[in-house]
């Protein structure tokens, strides 16, 4: 599950203060040591000259006090005499030592005259608690920032994503229409106001688009069925004539179930276009009968195809509850896509409540593959190549077909040994 942006948001901005408070606390530590640092060595300098100035005039004695230790050892003399501390030291020489819980700070330097070692030790302890106290209080004082610094993020979070909540919720509940709510744009922000007006002309311009689409259906319906009535008209002036032959009189009823087919296919695609369904026109059909109607159709519409599809059928009396015409588009689709990319036969399977749709040509392309397998509302399928502009299109029909009848569509087979569609049938009579 992916994570929100206000969480996201929060994340950032208190990183940013972790952060600075981190870099803060850190500046600070290292001023306060380089302020002790500082303090402690010009102290010790300046007490170094001052006790070589009473070496120089005779006057120097060896100091012990609680907070400072001075000690001169003279040229030659065995350092035995002195504190451990001072002992073995490379001279020049200043640093912290501890001694015990004690901690000392200390200073050496070589003298020419009087020739010798000038040692000095000053017990910063005190200094030290103190600034072990400090340190405890920054980090207190840093912990207490971080505290205050993670409400500041998740509060800034929200206000910050506030407006950007209130335009998602108003995109999300915008329903696709003929006539659809614009969103506000009363925003404090210009690049929220921005959006909101985008989406707003896209709004605009869908809604022209789909107003658009409902006139050209409306046109296609009354331009399509217009000379379907002429030539049913015709067809009956010739009936009534009674001039016809025997078998001319068969090649017009044939004419006449061709027409009736373009009638039912018109109304079905014109259906599909206005995204409608007529509950009216569902009936039991048994899907053996419409299968082999529509083979009869394609075998007598084209010589060619004549014996090149074989049905296998262990479920005679399958009958479903449907639209007879979508089926036989659905079906006709079908075997027209299996027989324009094959030489070989074609076989139509049903077994329990699949239909099983088998050509043995090259296969379809991946593009078309994956949007036929794609879940949602079905896009428009494109390819490149031209010889598969018929195929796209038919398929395209098939699976608007499928999602309107309720049936599963299903590639179980699409390489150079062939391709297999399985259509899981539902509404079992």
């Amino acid at each position: 599950m992916k994570s929100s942006l206000t969480a996201r948001l929060a994340r950032t901005l208190f990183f940013l203060i972790a952060a600075t408070t981190a870099t803060s606390m850190f500046i600070v530590e290292l001023f306060v040591n380089d302020v002790e640092d500082t303090i402690l060595g010009l102290e010790l300098k300046a007490e170094a000259e001052y006790f070589t100035e009473q070496l120089q005039q005779g006057r120097f004695q060896t100091i012990k006090t609680a907070q400072l230790v001075a000690v001169f050892l003279p040229e030659g003399q065995a350092d035995a005499v002195m504190p451990e501390y001072f002992r073995s030291l490379s001279l020049p020489f200043s640093q912290e030592i501890e001694v015990g819980q004690t901690t000392l700070l200390i200073y050496g330097r070589q003298l020419e005259a009087p020739s010798g070692k000038l040692f000095l030790a000053k017990d910063i302890t005190i200094m030290e608690n103190r600034e072990s106290l400090v340190l405890l209080v920054l980090v207190g004082v840093a912990g207490l920032m971080l505290l205050i610094g993670f409400f500041v993020a998740r509060t800034g979070a929200q206000y910050l994503i506030r407006p950007f909540r209130k335009l998602t919720h108003e995109v999300l509940n915008t329903v696709p229409g003929s006539s659809m709510e614009q969103i506000a744009t009363d925003y404090r922000d210009q690049e929220f106001c921005d959006i909101a007006e985008a989406f707003n002309r896209f709004l605009s311009a869908l809604e022209h688009h789909i107003e658009r689409e409902k006139s050209f259906v409306k046109l296609a319906s009354h331009e399509l069925r217009t000379p379907l009535a002429v030539m049913s008209g015709a067809l009956n002036v010739l009936e009534q004539r009674q001039s016809l032959s025997a078998p001319d009189q068969k090649t017009l009823a044939r004419i006449r179930r061709a027409m009736q087919t373009m009638r039912d296919d018109t109304d079905v695609l014109l259906e599909l276009a206005r995204s409608e369904a007529s509950e009216g026109d569902a009936r039991t059909i048994v899907l053996q009968d419409i299968i082999q109607s529509t083979i009869d159709d394609l075998e007598h519409g084209n010589p060619a195809h004549a014996g090149r599809i074989t049905v296998c059928n262990n479920n005679l009396d399958l009958r479903v509850k449907t639209h007879p015409a979508l089926v036989r588009m659905l079906v006709r689709n079908l075997l027209q896509n299996a027989l324009r990319h094959t030489h070989a036969g074609v076989e139509v399977r049903m077994i329990e409540n699949r239909i099983s749709v088998r050509d043995f040509g090259p296969g379809l392309p991946s593009k078309i593959t994956e949007h036929l397998s794609a879940t949602g509302a079905p896009s428009a399928i494109t390819s490149t190549a031209e010889e598969f502009s018929n195929t796209t299109f038919g398929l395209l029909i098939v699976r608007l077909v499928c999602e309107r009848l309720g049936w599963n569509l299903e590639i179980a087979q699409s390489d150079n040994k062939g391709t297999e569609f399985l259509i899981h049938v539902h509404n079992r009579a």
